[in-house]
Parts: structure tokens; sequence; C-alpha cells
């Protein structure tokens, strides 16, 4: 065995040294566009240093190419009737990633050149070439490429689009059974080169199975005959008052008929937040004084994997697979809070993780049918001291929170005769809650009364069917009606909700769209719970177990001009809306925070987007939004509101191109929101600058990127409250300030090696 393992080894070594010369003969690279697109069907002419022909090949459709020789030294030629002739010459194996610069044809002095536009308009739906806006932009994930886009803004940690009252997140056109910070989170860590295009609907189609306004983020799927992996990984660190940093890798497959990503990423963050608060606060023959300095730091690890699957069973015929999880650990949360009513401290451990998958089979006959499944586990555990001016007091409380959410649908599209289309399907979901509270007693504390046990089971029920009619070239119409059944133990009820969209372009310089939608807003299940949290010896937090889902309705209409001026004219009503606001307790010194539905909140609105570039250094994109809004409640808490503000909202991102070779950009943006209000609550203006710069270099495959936020740390608002006997100043101190560096490298075109195959068919019984 000795002597046939030796000779063995022997035959493998040599076979390893002998083939990988032969492995490194093939002398490769992608040759793309301005916009860093494939170009397709150019001619690669390979020659000698001193010009003598060699070989000639032609890219394929995603711009690559491959000689089977590799010459010591040698120069390449390229060649396309659309763009301009460029030489290079190169030793090695890897050419990189060559780019082409576009070809001015010239008639008698009248240059003709084209400009890729950013934004066009299909059937009701606004669509961002995400490549375009990643060329523009400095934006390096995909939640940068959203807050790129005109009208999304960001808003306390949310994503907000003007004009509507709430926007559902869709992947690849589904919807995610994952709330939307869990899909920031995984927005946060998908590169944007992995985005193809970003579709905006204030009115989406039942079809969609979300009503109101979406924005649809479609992934790159390519397929490709020539099997290849491309791949990125990226490094992080960003500067707030701490530390904070992590890194990132995405690797991806095309075959030709399956297709693979897997995605990781791992962060750390590490915050403070400060708030001083001067509270009036009114109780029975009298008003007390009371100043609290509120410091919280906050730090835990952030880990997040996404793998998804497409397999192209034939043409049409498709099923697709994903899986992504989150976890977030060692959780770390003190507050301390000092002032002339209690001096407290709050420690606060916890954790989460978050599981998800998704099934999704798509049918060549307009069949649709998935499967969508969450679970999300949050223990955390709190040790409050809080020593007041009468009596000192301590507890530790344990909290947990388990959720189980299915959602399981089905639809069917048909395209009918005469331009007229057809659909209609189901969409289930059902979820289960359990949380607690377990408060430990403590020695002249015992607040067992708090403890709390909750399961809480939901089920809704969705039925859809639509139509849609292209009337010619120029009209275009969709039609919905969703009905829902939604029951939350014992609280049941049935809706309606209707969606029409209408679109009209007489020519291809003007585009109208006029559309209605109607949606429904779900509280969080933490919110619903008879819980109570303790923030400070001042200020808690209260569950409200009477909280119903809001119902919304939205009118616009939007006209769209040479494919890039916008004007949107919108309308919206909401009934039960809810939010949590402070509110100054009428029994006891304490200010609570808890969520509770309004009568009714209404705005209307008028926003308008401005483009426009100076020669091909400069690139601005101006967003001007004025709104009139309305909170009325009849019996909220023990008193009543009806109250108004206006409200304007500009927003100004503006690129300078300073060098095109290297490639390096410089992104300039503004942003100003003036004083707004919720219920009785007055929140002041914000405003804040960001400044990135982006150096792209190795033949586009590197990238250093450095950019400050709110550079002046102006985007941190105060609060106020003076209203019917409440009174309370909040004035936030938090440093909002930071600078990051991100450094990305891009990978691709590693095509698949062919093997000899071994002749195996003598072999067997």
């Amino acid at each position: 065995m000795t002597k046939y393992t030796k000779q063995i080894g022997m035959i493998i070594s040599l076979m390893t040294c002998t083939s990988l010369p032969l492995i490194a003969q093939e002398v490769k690279g992608r040759v793309m566009d301005e916009a860093k697109q494939p170009v397709e069907a150019a001619t690669v002419i390979m020659q000698t240093p001193d010009s003598i022909f060699i070989d000639a090949v032609i890219t394929d459709s995603l711009g690559y190419f491959t000689f089977p020789k590799e010459p010591t030294c040698y120069r390449l030629v390229f060649q396309h009737l659309l763009f301009k002739t460029f030489e290079k010459e190169n030793c090695g194996p890897d050419v990189g990633i060559i780019t082409l610069q576009g070809q001015d044809y010239t008639l008698k002095e009248v240059v003709v050149s084209g400009e890729r536009p950013l934004v066009k308009a299909d059937k009701g739906t606004l669509v961002y070439d995400a490549q375009v806006l990643s060329e523009r932009t400095t934006a390096s994930n995909t939640y940068e490429s959203l807050l790129r886009l005109p009208g999304i803004i960001e808003q306390n940690k949310e994503l907000l689009l003007t004009g509507a009252k709430d926007m559902n997140i869709l992947i690849n056109g589904k919807p995610s059974s994952m709330n939307q910070n869990q899909l920031i989170t995984l927005l946060k860590s998908t590169p944007a080169s992995q985005v193809k295009q970003i579709e905006v609907m204030y009115n989406a189609p039942a079809k969609y199975r979300v009503r109101g306004a979406a924005v649809n983020i479609v992934l790159a799927n390519e397929k490709s005959p020539d099997p290849f992996w491309k791949g990125e990984v990226s490094g992080n660190y960003q500067q707030l008052v701490h530390a904070n940093g992590g890194g990132n890798i995405n690797l991806s497959y095309a075959g030709k008929k399956l297709s693979a990503d897997i995605n990781y990423s791992a962060g750390y963050e590490h915050s403070d937040s400060k708030m001083q608060i001067d509270s009036h606060h009114t109780l029975p023959n009298k008003v007390y004084s009371i100043q609290q300095l509120n410091e919280t730091e906050a730090k835990h690890g952030q880990h997040n994997v996404r793998f998804g699957l497409d397999y192209q069973i034939s043409e049409g015929n498709s099923l697709h697979s994903a899986y992504t999880g989150s976890f977030k650990t060692h959780g770390r949360t003190t507050t301390r809070s000092n002032g002339n009513y209690s001096d407290s401290e709050s420690f606060r451990t916890s954790q989460e993780q978050m599981h998800n998958v998704n099934l999704d089979y798509t049918a060549a006959f307009g069949l649709n049918v998935g499967l969508d499944y969450t679970h999300f586990n949050s223990p955390s555990a709190q040790d409050f001291t809080n020593d007041l001016n009468t009596e000192k007091q301590h507890f530790l409380v344990d909290e947990k929170q388990t959720i189980d959410r299915w959602n399981v649908y089905a639809g069917q599209n048909h395209e009918l005769p005469r331009g007229w289309g057809l659909n209609y399907g189901i969409n289930f979901t059902f979820a289960q809650e359990k949380s607690g509270q377990l408060y430990h007693l403590d020695a002249g504390t015992d607040l067992s009364v708090s403890n709390t046990d909750t399961h809480m089971r939901e089920e809704t029920y969705n039925f859809y069917a639509g139509t849609d009619k292209s009337f010619n070239d120029q009209l275009t119409m969709s039609l919905s009606l969703a009905g829902e059944y939604y029951r939350l133990m014992d609280y049941q009820q049935w809706a309606v909700y209707p969606s029409f969209q209408l679109s009209y372009q007489p020519s291809y310089k003007h585009i109208f769209q006029l559309g209605f939608s109607s949606d429904k807003t779900y509280p969080s299940y933490w919110e619903m719970q008879d819980i109570t949290s303790y923030i400070n010896g001042y200020m808690k937090l209260k569950g409200n177990p009477y909280l119903r889902p809001s119902t919304d309705y939205t009118a616009s209409l939007t006209y769209i001009f040479k494919g890039k001026y916008i004007v949107n004219a919108y309308y919206s009503y909401v009934k039960d809306f809810f939010s949590q606001l402070p509110y100054q307790s009428p029994d006891e010194l304490a200010l609570v925070y808890q969520s509770i539905n309004l009568d009714y909140q209404q705005s209307v609105g008028l926003s308008l987007i401005i483009p426009f570039s100076v020669g091909k250094w400069w690139t601005v994109q101006c967003m001007f939004d004025g709104s009139y809004n309305q909170d009325v409640c009849d019996k909220y808490y023990n008193i009543s509101l009806n109250r108004n503000n206006w409200r304007g909202i500009v927003q100004m991102n503006n690129t300078f191109r300073l060098s095109s070779r290297p490639s390096l950009q410089l992104e300039y943006n503004l942003l100003y929101v003036s004083p707004t209000l919720q219920g009785i609550y007055d929140v002041s203006s914000v405003w804040k600058m960001d400044l990135g710069l982006k150096w792209t270099f190795a033949n586009d495959k590197a990238e250093l990127k450095i950019q400050g936020n709110d550079l002046f740390n102006t985007c941190v608002p105060d609060g106020k409250i003076d209203y019917k006997g409440q009174k309370l100043n909040m004035n936030m101190q938090n440093i909002n300030r930071n600078l990051s560096i991100t450094f990305t490298y891009r990978f691709n075109g590693y095509k698949e090696k062919k093997h000899k195959e071994i002749d195996r068919s003598r072999f067997g019984y």
C-alpha cells in the first residue's frame, strides 16, 4: 500500500505542477461602458507589442472575453461601432475591466449624444436605474441608494416617502414577513452593485400583496451560458462619540439555469444619547417643576446572513428560495438620570435573533405561489435602581418575546385579448406572539402585580382581484379590490380596500398618473401588551391592549415632464391613526410613553422634483415638499385635541465629477425639515449637511469612500408640549455627527474551468 500511495502521490503532484501553467494560459477580461453596463459584441483583437496579429474574439452578452493563449506581453485593441476604439498593453492573464467611451456622431457641426435617464414611467410605476444611481452618487449599499431617490428621507431611523403615510418595502416584487427595521438591516448589508433597478409605486396594485405606497428593489438575477462567479468584500469604520465598524462579503454565482448569492456582514455599534427634560407637571392643587438629565449608552454586535437560490426549470417556470438571518448579540444599555426629582440607574442586557425563510414558485402560465416564515426571539434583563427624595426603589425584571409568523400566498395572472389583463389571488398570514415580564422581589419593592405572561394569536385572510387595460400606447389603467378578514384575539373586523391607477402619456415629454389606494397599518405586538417598563425614575413606557390598527386612504396626481421633472399632488386620510407620545399623568408624577389611537389624521400636499446637470461634472437633484397636516382626537386621555400646521421639506443632492480617470466623485447633500407636530407634541425644525468623496480605481474593482454625515450636528430635533395643561420641554443633546471610511473590492468574471470528462461507460453493473 505504501508503494502505491507514493506512486499516486507522485502522479497527483506531477499533474498539479503541469496543470498550473495550463490553467494560467487563458487571457480574460470584461468590457463595460461608462454607465458600468456590459458591452456585447465588441471586437477584441490581440497583437504582439509590435502590432503582429495573434487572435480575435467577440465579447458575450455580459461583456466577457477569453483568449485561449497567453503571450508574455501583448496588445489588445477594442472596437465597437458605438464606442471609441481603445488600446491596452498588458502582461499576464487578467486584463480586468475595460471601460469604453461613447462615440459622438458629428453631422455638419451638430453633435448627437444621449443621456441615460435615471427614471422612467411604466404603467404607474417610477422605475429608477440603480446602476445610473450608483454612478451618480457615492452610495455603497442598497439602503444608501434608497436615500438618494427623490422624496425618500430617513426620520427616526425609518424610511419615509413624501406624499405617502407608510411605505412598504418589496424585494423582487415580493413582500416579506420581516418588519421594516429587519428589512433595513438587510438592505444595509446588500451591496448597491447587486441591485438592478428600484421601482416606486404610490398606489401599489393588489397583486403585490401590499396596499398603499411601495418601493420594489429588483436584485440582479444574472444567468449565463458560461457559468461564472463574482463577489464583493468591504470594510467600514465609523466614528461618532465612540468607534463603530463592520465588514461585508458577498458572493454570487450565475449559470445557465441556476443562480445563487450569499451575503454575510458583521458589525459593532456603540452610541450615546442625552436628553434634558424640563417638565411642569400639574397634579390636583399643585404644579411640580421637574428637571432631569437622561444619559444613555448602548452597544451591541450585529451579524446578518442571507442566502438566495434561483433555478429556472424551463422557460417561464422558476423556483426561488432565500434564507435571511439577523442576530444582535451582547446588547448592553446603560441609562443614568439625575435631577431634582430622582437619581436612577438602569442596566439592560439583551439579544435578538431573527430567521426568515421564503419559498416561491412562478409558472409560465401566470401562477405564483409561495410561503414565507419568520421566527423572532428577544430575551432581555433589566437591573433598575431609583433614589427618590422619599424612598429608594430597586428591582430586577426579565422580559421575553417570541414571534412566529407564517404567510402563504397564491396568485394568478392572465393576459386577455385586446390589451386586458386579469389577476386574482389569496394572501393569508398567521402569527403567534408570546411575551412577558417577570419582576424579582427585592426588599421594600414588590412589583409582582406587574408580572405578565401573554399569548396572542393573529389571523389575516386577504382575497384580491384586479384588472389592467392598455387602451393604446398612451392610456393604461389598473383597478383592484381586496377584501380582508382580520382577527386578533376577541377583536374581529371585515374591510374592503380598493386601488386605482390611470396613466396617460400624450407624448414622450408628458406623462400623467392618477391614483387612489387604501391600506391598513398594524401596531407592533409589544405595543399591544399590558406591560410597564421603566426608563428612569420619572419616565416609563406602557403598552396599550386596546390599541387598534389604522386605516388610511390616499389619492395622488403625478405629472412627469421629459422623464425627469416630477410634480406630485397628494391627499391622505388616516382613520384611527396611532403614535407613541409622552403624556404627563394626572394621577402621579410620571411621564408616560404610550401608543394611542387618534380619531384621524389628514394631510394634503405638493412635491416637486427638479434634476439638472451642468456639463458632465455637476449633477443636481432638488426636491421640494409642502403639506398641511391635521391631528384630531376627541378623547386624548382626559383632554381633546384638534391641531394643524404647515410643514416643508427641502432636499438637494449634488454630485461633482472631479475626475474621470481616475474616477473621483464628490457628493454634497442638504436636507431641511420645518417644524411639525404629532398630536400634542411639537417637533422642532432640523437640517443637515452631508459630504462624501468616492474614489474608484483598479479597473473599477476597488472603491474607497469617505463620508461625513450631519457635519454641524443639526439633525437632532427638540420636542415641546404646551397644550391644555400639559407643559414639557425636551432638549436632545445627541452627537449625531459622524465620519465613516468604507473600502470595497469587487472581483468578478471567474468562469468555471472545463475539465476533461472521465470515461466511465464500462464501469458498474
